[in-house]
């Protein structure tokens, strides 16, 4: 069975959900989190409701257009998934093969849960189920994917790229963020790296993470805090990853909020941060949302392309003992890093411009732009792209 995965119940009433003509992305969201997933969580045992529940689900749904079905596809590959294993458990095997193709059609992608499930056990032997799963595997194994990726060509030309700025920290707005915050006691007195670590900590522990949180118009590190202080909110992890920035710009580290994509399109990505350490000579892994940074096999601070090149040929990573998510989840090396961040590895992005208010949209403002590295032969789209790693991690110094 699909691991069922809660988002925010929306504000809606939708009466007796007779109007589907009516139904957008949201409705159809609200629908089957406040009608489906109950029944289905309460009644796993109940095959017959189940398959029931799932047949009304997609009765209401058949006459949506696709533009609809694509925006909240999730709905229906965790419908088809789950309809799947239904039908293995009751031995019904043409019929889950089917329902398994289905929900990968829909853009289930967890490979790693469906190599696993029990419940899928009595079609594993199934040819066409083993082809299935290895069309999945293709965009659902993010190691497996990440390894395959081609390498970086450091000779491929850089001419036409913006270059990589970042704000003095003498800036008045950053001077105003660094004693707003007292950011020199947060920091502390020690060495170059406890100051990284203390600030990052600082950011996880203060603003709380929320993916579903909508974005506040002004986006600086002082109206951040002030909104999820006010509103008793959290913002998500491109919010914290500009918030830390700027908490680093101000102190005098050269720091970028870095986009990590997977290779596929997935409704998912994680912003983390660069941070260079003049002691270590190089930029640094940090993570606000998980509070967590990446070491080796000897307790090293890794960057984003140590963290990419040890995942692609298996060599040891590991994170920070007491990396979590909200305190309230931790943070493995196994799912944090072979999963999740293998997923999100495949394309780096950073803005040209590193500084505060960097995404704020202010008339007559010039506004960012975007450098995504990318593997050789596979540049990313709506951005300027390389392939050239030396020249995107070159030290901000030289």
């Amino acid at each position: 069975m699909k691991r069922f995965l809660w988002l925010l119940l929306l504000p809606l009433c939708f009466g007796s959900w007779a109007a589907e003509r009516e139904w957008n992305a949201d409705s159809v969201q609200v629908y089957y989190e406040s009608q489906v997933q109950p029944v289905i969580q309460k009644s796993w045992k109940n095959y017959n409701l189940i398959e029931k529940t799932y047949r009304q689900f997609f009765d209401r749904c058949k006459s949506l257009p696709d533009s609809v079905v694509d925006q909240c596809s999730w709905c229906f590959s965790d419908s088809y998934y789950n309809l799947a294993c239904c039908y293995s458990l009751k031995g019904r095997k043409r019929a889950a093969v089917d329902a398994f193709e289905q929900a990968i059609r829909h853009g289930y992608y967890d490979y790693a849960h469906a190599q696993q499930d029990t419940d899928l056990d009595n079609i594993r032997g199934d040819k066409r189920f083993q082809r299935l799963l290895a069309q999945l595997r293709e965009v659902g194994d993010f190691n497996y994917i990440l390894r395959k990726s081609p390498g970086y060509d450091n000779t491929a030309s850089t001419d036409s790229l913006p270059a990589f700025t970042y704000m003095a920290p003498n800036d008045s707005n950053l001077v105003r963020v660094r004693r707003y915050f007292n950011l020199d006691s947060i920091a502390g007195a020690g060495d170059e790296i406890s100051k990284i670590k203390n600030l990052l900590l600082w950011v996880h522990n203060t603003i709380r993470h929320d993916g579903s949180s909508y974005n506040p118009k002004v986006k600086n590190a002082i109206a951040i805090y002030e909104i999820c202080k006010r509103e008793d909110r959290g913002v998500n992890c491109r919010m914290m990853a500009q918030m830390l920035n700027e908490c680093y710009l101000a102190m005098g580290f050269k720091s970028r909020y870095v986009t990590c994509l997977p290779k596929s399109y997935i409704n998912d990505c994680h912003v983390i941060n660069a941070v260079y350490s003049c002691t270590l000579d190089k930029w640094v892994w940090v993570d606000p949302t998980w509070g967590a940074y990446v070491m080796d096999e000897e307790g090293n601070l890794l960057g984003l392309s140590e963290v990419r090149d040890r995942l692609k040929t298996g060599q040891f990573v590991t994170v920070n003992d007491d990396a979590n998510w909200n305190h309230q989840v931790d943070c493995t090396t196994d799912y944090y890093l072979n999963y999740y961040m293998s997923k999100n590895l495949y394309y780096l992005q950073c803005s040209d411009i590193s500084g505060f208010d960097n995404e704020t949209r202010i008339e007559g403002k010039v506004m960012p732009r975007y450098v995504t590295l990318a593997p050789e032969g596979e540049p990313y789209d709506n951005s300027f792209s390389t392939s050239n790693e030396a020249w995107f991690w070159a030290s901000p110094y030289k």
